[in-house]
């Protein structure tokens, strides 16, 4: 199952995607925290530079399609660093399957100190907005500002907006789902029991989404707002020669893992700049779950743009720039 799919998509207008061949960034691989991490910069990274370190999304996608695109034009203004996460894209996959937020938090520290720097600015992307968060709570003092791109803040409150692309998109998948098991389970739910809420609207939606001749077609509902922009990324994705072999979400989707009941537990830590950008039509982690995270944070600017769904970044670049730059200068 695709949990939060994060790969960047390019459409008319946008950004140019770069060859590997025309590509400045440098590639760097390095033992961290026990396992082999590949990371890119655009640039020799000073032990007085900030930079942006971009985290990914999937869980087990790779940073490839963004630095290709999106990246390529912050790299005018900023040292940006993207880090393909343990068991994703080019790094190493752990022989022991440990992919526990905890431990991919202290990957991120640890590629603080390979670079050498004090401070970063974390910018991540759906699950990549889930270790921002999980890292910039942990090691608030290392985090100058915090870039969240539709992010994974709250998966019950995103498995509500799963539940109504199902019912808005597909209501006769949806109706199946309320006759099901599934259905019956949902209802008998205790009130306030969030993760048990979230549960049954994961089982709620896959019986529902097992009705449907092809399921992609949910998710491409809930992450595209114009639908052409699939044929560029896999394009993006054959380009990179990488897949995702869903080791990671499997791990993190464990019962006994509970990632499916994450939601942001220590908003107070947060108290760093931070820049809440999430696409208006996004079904993947839903607009009211980053609406409610921003209005709990002391130094939020939201950012909505109206033309995008899971992909702000691709779909609206110009858009997604001039909120990034101007929360990166202080507007």
């Amino acid at each position: 199952m695709r949990l939060l799919l994060v790969a960047a998509v390019l459409l008319t207008g946008l950004v140019a995607p770069v060859s590997r061949a025309q590509a400045a960034q440098t590639r760097h691989d390095a033992i961290i925290n026990g396992v082999r991490l590949t990371y890119w910069t655009s640039r020799p990274i000073a032990p007085t530079d900030v930079p942006v370190v971009f985290l990914h999304g999937g869980p087990g996608y790779n940073s490839y399609s963004f630095r290709m695109t999106a990246g390529k034009a912050l790299e005018a203004r900023y040292p940006m660093v993207y880090l393909d996460e343990r068991g994703s894209g080019e790094s190493e996959r752990p022989w022991r399957g440990d992919y526990a937020l905890a431990t991919q938090v202290e990957d991120i520290e640890g590629l603080r100190r390979q670079l050498g720097v004090k401070r970063m600015v974390l910018a991540g992307h759906s699950f990549g907005g889930t270790l921002a968060v999980e890292y910039a709570q942990t090691h608030p003092q290392r985090v100058a500002r915090l870039i969240l791109i539709d992010a994974a803040v709250d998966l019950p409150g995103a498995l509500e907006s799963w539940m109504h692309t199902l019912a808005s998109q597909f209501p006769a998948a949806y109706a199946a789902a309320e006759r099901s098991d599934a259905g019956k389970a949902l209802r008998a739910v205790a009130p306030g029991d969030t993760c048990a809420l979230a549960h049954a609207r994961l089982a709620f939606v896959g019986a529902g989404m097992a009705t449907l001749p092809d399921g992609h077609a949910f998710h491409d509902r809930q992450q595209f707002h114009v639908m052409a922009a699939k044929q560029e990324q896999e394009r993006l994705d054959a380009q990179s020669g990488l897949r995702n072999t869903g080791e990671i979400g499997a791990a993190l989707m464990a019962p006994e893992s509970n990632f499916i009941c994450y939601s942001v537990r220590h908003p107070e830590r947060l108290d760093m700049p931070t820049l809440v950008l999430v696409g208006a039509h996004d079904g993947a982690v839903g607009v009211a779950p980053q609406r409610a995270l921003a209005a709990r944070l002391p130094h939020a600017t939201l950012v909505v743009l109206p033309g995008s769904a899971h992909f702000t970044y691709q779909e609206e670049p110009d858009a997604f720039l001039k909120a990034v730059n101007g929360f990166m200068q202080g507007h």
